[in-house]
C-alpha cells in the first residue's frame, strides 16, 4: 500500500489530534460554530473568502429559543460584550470588482462601526495578480478548529435533506437554491497552533499591525456537535496552495496539487470526488494517466454541479470542465475501469421533478477508503496555482483500521445523501454500475451528468478554454495577447446566434 501523505512534498504540517469529524452542509456547521464560539474565552480567528454580517446561523425553533442573536455580526458582538477578555479577528478576501454586486457593501464599516473594539474585521488584498484568498478556517482558543469549503455568509445554509422548497432556506428574506458542502472539525492544540501561524502571517501581510494570540487554552471543554460524522483520526495533515508560501514568505507552494495527483496515482480500487468545478488540466491528466493503466481495475465517482452558479462562472470554468468530462469519458472507454459523473437533485414532493439541482460546493476526495481530504480547493487551475487554499487530510495505516472504517462510513454517508437513500449494492456489483442503474431509472436523486452538451461541444469548436483569463494555472498564464477564439469571431457569433458565419478570406 503506497503512502500518499508526504511531509515536505504534499503536506505542510502533520499534527496530532484529539478528535475529528465532518460537518456536512451548512445547518450542522453553522450550529456547531454558534455553539462552540460561545465556549471561547480568549479569542476567535476567522479567515474566509466571504463573510456576511446578516448570515443566519440558526433557523426555525432553534433560533426562536436562542439566548444570543443568531445573525453573524450581532452574535460575535454579543460574545465580546459577554466575555470581556475575548478578542475576535476576521480576515476576508478583498474581492475583485466583478463580485461587487454580489457582496455586502462597505463591510469594513459595517463590521467595525458600532461594534466592540475587540472585534476587528479586515480585508486582505495581498494576493498575486488574478488570485484570490480562498482559505476558510476558524480557530477558537487554540483548541478547536474548523476547515473546509463553507464560509459564514448568505446563500450557504441548507440541511442534508436538501428539501425544495424549504421555508428555512432563505437569505435576506429571499429563497435560495439547495446547497451542499463539507467542513472538518479538528480538536487539538497542534493543528490550532499551525492555523494560527498561518492566520497571523496573513494578517500581517494584509498591512495590519502584527497580532499575538494567547497560548492554547488547556481547559477548553470537549465539544461534540449534533450531526457530526466521526473521523477516527489521531493525526491530520495540512496542505496549501499559496503563491507567497505563507506563513514563511518567499516560496510558492502547490502542495494541494501534488496531494491530489499522488492520491490518484496511488488508488487501487476507487476514487470518490466531490467538487464545485473540475477544470484543472493537471488533475485531469493525472486521472487520465491512472485510467490508462489496465490494472488494477478502478472505479471513479465524481459528483459535480449540473450547471455553473452564474454566467461568469460558466465562461470561466464551464467550457474547460466540459472538455475534461469528455476527455475522461473517452479515456475510460474500452478499459476495465468504471467512471460515473453525476449531479444530484434536491428532495421534492409530488409528481413534478424539481426545477433545479442541488448546488455542489464541497471539495472532497476519498481514495480506497484509506485516504480522505477536505478543504477549500476546487479541482480548478486557479485552486492549484494562484489562489490561497487549505486542505485537511487523513490517511489510514492499514486498509481495515478504525480510521479506514470511519472514512468508509463518511463516504457512504455522502453518497446516500446525494442518492436520497441507502447504498444497497449487491454482491459483486460495482458502485458505478449501481449508481448508473439508479440514475437511469430516476430512482433517488442522483442523475448522470449531461456534459459535454451539444451546446458546449459547439462552443469548444470555436473557443479555446486554455486561453480564457479566468482560471489561470500560474501567475505567468495571464497573456493578454492570446486570442481565446480558435476560429475567429465569426464562427463564435454563428454558434451563439444561429446566423451563418462569414466565409474566411481566401
Amino acid at each position: 500500500m503506497r503512502r500518499i501523505l508526504r511531509p515536505g512534498h504534499n503536506v505542510w504540517r502533520d499534527d496530532a489530534l484529539d478528535a475529528a469529524s465532518l460537518l456536512v452542509d451548512g445547518d450542522d456547521y453553522y450550529r456547531a460554530f454558534y455553539e462552540s464560539a460561545q465556549l471561547a474565552r480568549d479569542y476567535i480567528v476567522l479567515a474566509g473568502w466571504q463573510f456576511d454580517s446578516d448570515a443566519c446561523l440558526l433557523r426555525g425553533p432553534e433560533a426562536e429559543g436562542a439566548e444570543l442573536p443568531v445573525t453573524l455580526l450581532k452574535f460575535l458582538n454579543a460574545l465580546c460584550e459577554r466575555t470581556k477578555e475575548l478578542r475576535i479577528y476576521m480576515l476576508a478576501w478583498d474581492f475583485h470588482a466583478v463580485f461587487a454586486l454580489e457582496r455586502e457593501w462597505m463591510q469594513e464599516l459595517v463590521f467595525n462601526w458600532k461594534t466592540s473594539d475587540r472585534l476587528t474585521f479586515r480585508f486582505d488584498n495581498s494576493t498575486v495578480e488574478n488570485g484570490s484568498h480562498h482559505q476558510k478556517f476558524v480557530v477558537i482558543d487554540g483548541a478547536l478548529s474548523y476547515l473546509g469549503g463553507l464560509d459564514l455568509c448568505d446563500h450557504r445554509w441548507d440541511t442534508r435533506s436538501h428539501k425544495d422548497p424549504d421555508p428555512l432556506r432563505t437569505s435576506r428574506g429571499e429563497p435560495h437554491k439547495p446547497f451542499h458542502d463539507v467542513q472538518a472539525l479538528l480538536a487539538g492544540a497542534d493543528v490550532a497552533r499551525d492555523l494560527n501561524e498561518l492566520f497571523t502571517a496573513r494578517w500581517k501581510a494584509s498591512g495590519a499591525d502584527p497580532i499575538e494570540l494567547p497560548a492554547a487554552r488547556r481547559d477548553f471543554p470537549r465539544y461534540s456537535p449534533k450531526g457530526a460524522v466521526p473521523v477516527e483520526a489521531a493525526r491530520v495533515a495540512l496542505s496549501r496552495t499559496d503563491p507567497h508560501g505563507l506563513p514563511a514568505p518567499g516560496g510558492e507552494c502547490k502542495e494541494i496539487a501534488a496531494l491530489y495527483c499522488d492520491a490518484i496515482a496511488a488508488a487501487e480500487r476507487f476514487i470518490y470526488i466531490e467538487t464545485q468545478y473540475f477544470s484543472s488540466k493537471e488533475i485531469a491528466a493525472a486521472l487520465i494517466e491512472r485510467l490508462g493503466a489496465a490494472c488494477p481495475p478502478l472505479e471513479v465517482v465524481v459528483v459535480l454541479n449540473l450547471a455553473a452558479e452564474t454566467i461568469k462562472e460558466e465562461v470561466a470554468v464551464g467550457l474547460a470542465q466540459a472538455r475534461i468530462i469528455g476527455e475522461l469519458r473517452r479515456a475510460v472507454t474500452g478499459t476495465p475501469h468504471h467512471l460515473g459523473i453525476y449531479y444530484t437533485l434536491p428532495h421534492h414532493e409530488g409528481d413534478h421533478p424539481p426545477e433545479r439541482a442541488t448546488y455542489i460546493h464541497s471539495k472532497a476526495m476519498v481514495v480506497d477508503d484509506r485516504f480522505l481530504t477536505i478543504g477549500s480547493a476546487n479541482l480548478t487551475n486557479r485552486s492549484m496555482g494562484v489562489d490561497t487554499e487549505l486542505n485537511a487530510s487523513f490517511e489510514a495505516e492499514a486498509p481495515d483500521d478504525t480510521l479506514a472504517q470511519s472514512i468508509a462510513r463518511a463516504r457512504v454517508s455522502l453518497i446516500e445523501e446525494h442518492l436520497g437513500g441507502p447504498v444497497d449494492i449487491g454482491n459483486g456489483q460495482c458502485l458505478v454500475d449501481f449508481l448508473n442503474e439508479r440514475a437511469a431509472k430516476a430512482q433517488g436523486r442522483l442523475r448522470i451528468h449531461p456534459s459535454p452538451t451539444e451546446r458546449e461541444k459547439a462552443l469548444l469548436e470555436v473557443i479555446d478554454p486554455d486561453k480564457l483569463p479566468f482560471d489561470p494555472a500560474a501567475i505567468e498564464d495571464s497573456d493578454e495577447d492570446r486570442s481565446i477564439f480558435a476560429s475567429g469571431l465569426g464562427p463564435l457569433w454563428a454558434r451563439l446566434s444561429g446566423a451563418k458565419a462569414p466565409k474566411p478570406e481566401p
